[in-house]
């Protein structure tokens, strides 16, 4: 029990080891803090796994067939790794350890005559940096360890890396020959083999977040052992200072110290002609070697299928061509079409990867396929090659594959992990639609679309970067991906279209290139963001309607205010009216303001306006009620209409400009001159 307790050091590498220093920049309070937690602690349980499924390739004598880089915001953080029969597995980096949270400030010295100042708020509690690990013993088992030190259960029992095979069963013993004679009789039955022993299961340690506090789980999530706090204490309050007349304010609590560099589970991956390294934390090497997932013995032998309805499948497809009920490797690479569709039957295919002759394929529906192998050579991947292949965990594109098809993965519910190819250019409409818990995937570098609604629903992604090369990213791309905190838009993209990131509720920041000068209509509703910038060029042309209850402040810098146009029930075009807060139209000859609206925009607070802003629209703040706080940084104060401040003169608290031009803003902004002040905007 008490190496069990050890347990309290290692989960806080969660906390350490796959962080990023701007996600706590970010972070103010402590229901923010462990949903970062959890989500870090998911990344955390990816790499024991992933350490598990490493120690059963080194056991089994597996290879490994390509190793690539997982990259976010254009940095390496981890490694997409396939094997020759393993699924392929997923690893991240460590990164650097956080700071401790802040004291709280000391309280205030009583009255008297000078008093001492109080003393300081005792540190915050450093953060911890445990080393977990595996290690084999001298049976050749491979255990899980703790700071160099055996993990064990809570009856003292080391915890398995991966399961042990059973012993074989002892043989019976001969039975008796018969007595001469005219017919000998039978000789007894031999007595029956002893059963041979089962096999130890391995252990896979999971970790939770609950209620603040760590936990963990040793039978798969059955049950859970509370471990310690999530999230650091805060340093103590400082000590009154002495009686005294105006005694001084005590100091404030010292800043907790700086968490200590956080490693991962993998300190290094490295490689040669030969092998890759996987250097762990405490120093521990496993070497795995390479090969190639083409690799083949000689062509007249059979290949030996892990799943009897794959080759049962393929005999009815009539692959093998001398009717010997096996099939060769030379019968595989002769083939050039296979379809699988709605075969329900098939669940591993991993030999999928000897048919290099193949040139179409199909997968659509088979719900129960678990794992696939890609022959190397595939350029394509279907439209619905794989859609509704509900039971597919993970899947690794192939080099030279270059454009991925519509609906090639949608609905594919259990797919969490994908690797696309670095060479694809293309990824079409609907590609991963619906893929409920995807939680990675790579854009290569070399892509130049992301098709309409191609994570449409992914409700599990949190993190993607979009290359430089990206021209197109389609309408619905990103629609309902409610877990998405981290996007990048690349300076390449002209337009954002319609519903592109609706309904992401955790993005807490998306930052909008100057590039884009159209936003459609609810592009950006229901963000989590607080603060929306525009960009210069944006405003040409747009049909744009932002309803995000989270935004507090909208910056504004493109130079004018859009004119929008739109068809009235009648056929005509009639003119819309914009404001910050989106657009309404005005009917015909019906009497301003209109009656049809986009909605009401009230949670609004400040809206600062770039320095080359130098025209606002009539009825700029319609429907924001709750705007106090107007910046705008041109000295030459835009301009505007009689009616441009109608609806917000009433509420606004302030307006700040520059400071030279405090008086030309009075004049020219009449109806808000007695709230204008100077402000220095260096």
């Amino acid at each position: 029990m008490k190496k069990l307790h050890l347990l309290l050091l290692s989960v806080t590498l969660c906390l350490f080891s796959a962080c990023h220093n701007d996600i706590w920049d970010a972070i103010d309070g402590l229901d923010s803090r462990v949903t970062k937690l959890e989500e870090l602690c998911k990344e955390m349980n990816t790499n024991i796994t992933s350490l598990q499924t490493i120690v059963d390739v080194l056991q089994s004598n597996d290879f490994i067939t390509s190793i690539v880089e997982i990259k976010k915001d254009g940095k390496v953080v981890g490694y997409t790794i396939t094997f020759g029969k393993h699924d392929p597995i997923t690893i991240y980096h460590g990164q650097d350890g956080k700071d401790g949270q802040n004291g709280t400030n000391g309280k205030d010295g009583q009255d008297g005559a000078d008093g001492k100042d109080g003393q300081n708020g005792a540190d915050g509690k450093d953060g911890i940096t445990p080393v977990i690990g595996v290690a084999q013993d001298t049976d050749g088992v491979y255990y899980w360890t703790l700071n160099g030190e055996w993990l064990l259960d809570d009856n003292g029992n080391k915890l398995p890396v991966s399961g042990k095979d059973g012993q074989n069963g002892t043989n019976g013993s001969n039975g008796q020959d018969g007595a001469d004679g005219k017919d000998g009789q039978d000789g007894e039955d031999g007595i029956d083999g002893q059963d041979g022993k089962d096999g130890k299961d391995g252990i896979t340690p999971q970790l939770k977040i609950e209620d603040g506090y760590w936990y963990i789980s040793y039978d798969n999530g059955a049950t859970w052992t509370q471990l310690g706090k999530a999230t650091g204490e805060n340093g103590q309050d400082g000590k009154d200072g002495a009686d005294g007349e105006d005694g001084k304010d005590g100091q404030n609590g010292a800043d907790g110290k700086d968490g200590q560099d956080g490693d991962s589970m993998f300190q290094s991956v490295t490689q040669d002609d030969n092998y890759v390294y996987f250097t762990l934390a405490d120093g521990t090497v496993i070497k795995i070697a390479k090969g190639t997932s083409n690799d083949q013995p000689d062509g007249d032998a059979y290949i030996d299928f892990e799943d009897f309805n794959v080759l049962k499948a393929l005999l009815n497809m009539g692959v093998d061509i001398n009717n010997d009920c096996y099939i060769t490797y030379s019968e595989a690479a002769n083939v050039d079409s296979l379809i699988f569709t709605n075969n329900t039957s098939i669940y591993l295919f991993r030999e999928f990867k000897y048919f290099t002759g193949i040139k179409y394929f199909m997968f659509d529906k088979c719900s129960n396929l678990l794992a696939i192998n890609l022959p190397e050579h595939i350029k394509y991947i279907e439209n619905e090659c794989f859609q509704s292949c509900g039971n597919l965990k993970n899947i690794y594109i192939p080099e030279n594959c270059t454009q991925i098809g519509d609906r090639a993965f949608s609905k594919c519910s259990t797919l969490e992990t994908v690797n696309v190819s670095t060479n694809c250019t293309s990824m079409g409409n609907s590609a991963f639609n619906s893929c409920t818990n995807l939680r990675s995937i790579n854009i290569p570098e070399n892509c130049i679309r992301i098709g309409d609604s191609i994570f449409n629903h992914c409700a599990s992604l949190e993190n993607i970067h979009i290359p430089e090369s990206c021209s197109l990213i389609g309408a619905y791309a990103f629609n309902g991906c409610g877990s998405l905190q981290e996007i990048s838009l690349p300076s390449t993209i002209t337009r954002i279209e319609k519903y592109t990131f609706n309904n992401c509720s955790s993005l807490k920041k998306l930052d909008i290139p100057n590039s884009v000068y159209y936003i459609a209509a609810n592009a950006l509703t229901g963000l989590g963001v607080d603060t929306l910038t525009f960009p210069e060029n944006y405003g040409s042309e747009l049909i744009f309607d932002f309803k995000n209850p989270k935004l507090k402040t909208v910056v504004w810098n493109c130079i004018a205010f859009p004119t929008a146009y739109s068809q009235n029930n009648t056929g005509n075009n009639s003119t819309d009216y914009w404001g910050i807060g989106g657009y309404w139209q005005k009917e015909n000859n019906s009497t301003f303001p209109p009656t049809m609206t986009t909605g009401n925009y009230n949670y609004i607070t400040t809206i600062i306006f770039g320095e080359k802003v130098i025209s606002l629209p009539s009825s700029l703040c319609y429907h924001m009620s709750s705007l106090k706080t107007i910046y705008s940084k041109n000295p030459i104060p835009p301009t505007c209409s009689s009616s441009t401040f109608n609806y917000c003169d009433s509420y606004v608290k302030s307006v700040y400009v520059p400071m030279e031009s405090v008086e030309q803003y009075k004049v020219k902004w009449s109806d808000l001159a007695d709230k204008i002040v100077g402000y220095d905007f260096e």
